[in-house]
């Protein structure tokens, strides 16, 4: 059964290049104006890179641009949940945005990944049109299992709960995946699935002032991160300036692959929300809250 999904455009910029040595990452006022959401994440303006092996990523979505000269080094495997395929194609560009913001290659001007040391799991499960149905994000995330992968980014959302849905997501964390989805543009209204569940990091959206952005959701919120006005890549190789809750789960799925290039004893979902949480700014309402949910994520 084909349900509305809740998608919108985003990316990143940042100084990473593509090999996998120790890089220390630093940004100037100047890229901070190019993409205004890199300072408020990393407020030391610098990061330091030590990973061993690389963070696999499972970008869960409309397909990637595997001929993008910022990711197709990135992109290990793909494919189409939808016709059991290793061909994906991206015809409606949410794939592509969400991936150059969590592990896009850097090229000196404007746009580069967050995460210098992904492998990148392209999953096609929408549509060209970017809907979709329950039945192949079910096959893509029991796909992205047999991978081995680390992190599930799951852009979108159901407004209704589904049992196939919550048994595969469920089965991802038995696992020790964790699994970031955005709490959907539903204006103020409640958190989409799978964002809902508990054992699955929901992801709200926030501007330039630290505003929870009109479109975004409210109630099952565990953090928000930049989701208005922000640059990114797209098929036709050009710069597109998006918003939306789907750009801010992209950049909360980057910096928990930083955590878990950096910090290797952190293996499941209840450490990385604690890591989250231990370094996360708060907004809005002391404490917990259905708007900001434990604030602003932060790499520090």
């Amino acid at each position: 059964m084909l349900q509305r999904l809740l998608l919108s455009f985003l990316i990143l910029f940042l100084v990473v290049s593509c090999d996998n040595q120790s890089i220390e990452v630093s940004f100037s006022q100047t890229d901070c104006k190019k993409n205004w959401s890199l300072c408020p994440l990393f407020p030391n303006n610098t990061r330091i890179s030590m990973p061993t092996e690389p963070v696999k990523v499972a970008i869960l979505d409309s397909g990637i641009d595997n001929s993008h000269p910022l990711l197709k080094e990135k992109i290990v495997k793909s494919f189409d949940a939808r016709r059991e395929t290793n061909i994906t194609k991206d015809k409606f560009g949410h794939g592509t945005a969400i991936a150059g913001i969590i592990g896009a290659c850097s090229n000196k001007q404007t746009i580069q990944g967050i995460s210098p040391n992904v492998e990148i799991y392209d999953v096609k499960v929408l549509n060209d049109k970017g809907g979709g149905e329950i039945k192949d994000v079910v096959n893509g995330i029991e796909w992205s299992i047999k991978q081995n992968v680390d992190i599930l980014n799951l852009s979108f959302g159901f407004q209704k709960d589904d049992p196939t849905l919550k048994q595969a997501i469920d089965y991802a964390v038995d696992n020790n995946i964790i699994v970031v989805a955005a709490a959907g543009n539903t204006l103020g209204f409640s958190a989409d699935y799978p964002a809902k569940y508990k054992n699955v990091i929901s992801v709200s959206s926030v501007n330039k002032q630290m505003e929870r952005d009109k479109f975004a959701a409210k109630g099952k919120i565990d953090f928000v991160a930049p989701g208005v006005d922000i640059p990114v890549l797209t098929p036709t190789k050009k710069i597109l300036t998006v918003s939306g809750t789907s750009f801010s789960a992209a950049y909360v799925s980057g910096i928990i692959a930083n955590i878990l290039a950096e910090k290797p004893n952190v293996q499941n979902f209840d450490a990385v929300l604690t890591e989250l949480k231990t370094s996360s700014k708060d907004l809005g309402e002391k404490g917990l809250d259905n708007e900001y949910g434990n604030g602003l994520v932060q790499f520090k």
